[in-house]
């Protein structure tokens, strides 16, 4: 929501140096954002009381710069026009989002897609006739094994909206799914699952060239449980390949299977924070160097404590990789062979939390 936000600031500014009055129409960005959330079917309440409270802040903060950068005599004058173009802004802004709100929910609610929406999420709630639902899909449920995907742009949304379902359906063409059954959240999530007669072989598929995708690729479940199991280690696997999107912006496949202790710990993403910071301390700065000496170490553990092969793997001497494992043992004030279950742990999730700064916040 941070495109959103931002128009709403710069909308809020524009306004006050302007006439003080608020723009005849929603900016574009939280136009798009309410189309997202009427298909991701948050209601209107929700978004209209979170609307309040960027607005609180909002008004917390353009006082706050009033009192320190208005002289004291025009001082009175100016928290006046603030505080009168925040509530006229508010105001508006509610009414446009909740008549944009109801357009777009009456033009979904009338569409193919909100159907196979709706009668997927009764199909992940175990709510509903799993026969009528298979129909009403033209996907196999029950006698099948199942391979759930979660797709999301790697980047800010470029693409057409149907580029998501072409790439889903591409990836599940290449492993060999016999059946497809694609759902678009919005236009920056699609759900998909392939259907298969026997077990299908551990693949991890190619993304199309210039795809511009992340995806979370779950382990094949057979059943309707299958189904809904798949679909929640897809959702894991994606939720892990976002926080490494988000500092390299790469398109990849995420397997479940890969990254599956990974998706418990970045679970609560505050308390997985502080487990890096207690675990790492100054091995856990942000500095460059710092980096490349946690990198090692973990190779090193991967590589069961073998300096010659960390070493082929890094593509640096033996005798470097000695140097740097002893130098982040200086750092962690204890051997790197101590607790490695957590320091792996930490290194891993490190890289995954590329903001932390010195002191792992």
């Amino acid at each position: 929501m941070r495109s959103t936000i931002e128009s709403i600031v710069i909308a809020t500014l524009l306004a006050i140096e302007a006439d003080g009055h608020p723009p005849a129409q929603l900016p574009p960005e939280a136009e798009a954002q309410i189309v997202d959330l009427v298909h991701r079917r948050v209601p209107l309440d929700l978004i209209l009381t979170h609307q309040r409270r960027i607005h609180s802040q909002l008004a917390d903060h353009f006082m706050g710069g009033c009192r320190s950068l208005v002289s004291l005599p025009d001082l009175a004058a100016s928290l006046e026009h603030v505080s009168h173009v925040l509530f006229e802004f508010a105001d508006t802004f509610a009414t446009m989002s909740a008549e944009s709100y109801t357009a777009e929910n009456e033009r979904f609610l009338r569409s193919t897609a909100a159907a196979r929406y709706q009668t997927v999420l009764a199909l992940l709630a175990g709510e509903g006739s799993v026969d009528v639902a298979s129909r009403q899909l033209a996907y196999p449920l029950t006698n099948a094994y199942h391979i759930g995907l979660v797709l999301h742009p790697a980047t800010s949304p470029s693409h057409a909206a149907d580029h998501l379902d072409q790439v889903a359906r591409s990836l599940l063409r290449g492993i060999g799914a016999d059946a497809q059954l694609v759902v678009a959240v919005d236009r920056t999530e699609a759900w998909a699952w392939g259907a298969f007669k026997a077990r299908p072989p551990r693949e991890t598929p190619l993304l199309p060239g210039g795809s511009d995708v992340m995806v979370g690729m779950a382990s094949p479940h057979r059943g309707v449980q299958g189904f809904r199991c798949t679909h929640e280690e897809a959702l894991d696997a994606a939720r892990v390949g976002a926080f490494g999107v988000r500092s390299t912006a790469d398109a990849s496949v995420v397997r479940y299977d890969e990254v599956r202790l990974l998706s418990l710990l970045i679970a609560d993403p505050d308390k997985a924070a502080r487990f890096v910071r207690d675990e790492l301390g100054a091995l856990g700065s942000s500095a460059g160097s710092t980096r490349v000496l946690r990198r090692t170490v973990r190779v090193y553990l991967d590589c069961h404590g073998s300096p010659q092969e960390a070493a082929r793997e890094l593509q640096v001497a033996k005798n470097t990789v000695i140097y740097r494992v002893k130098r982040a043992e200086e750092l962690l004030g204890r051997s790197v062979r101590d607790s490695q279950l957590e320091l792996h742990a930490a290194l891993r999730l490190a890289e995954l939390l590329p903001d932390l700064d010195d002191t792992g916040h």
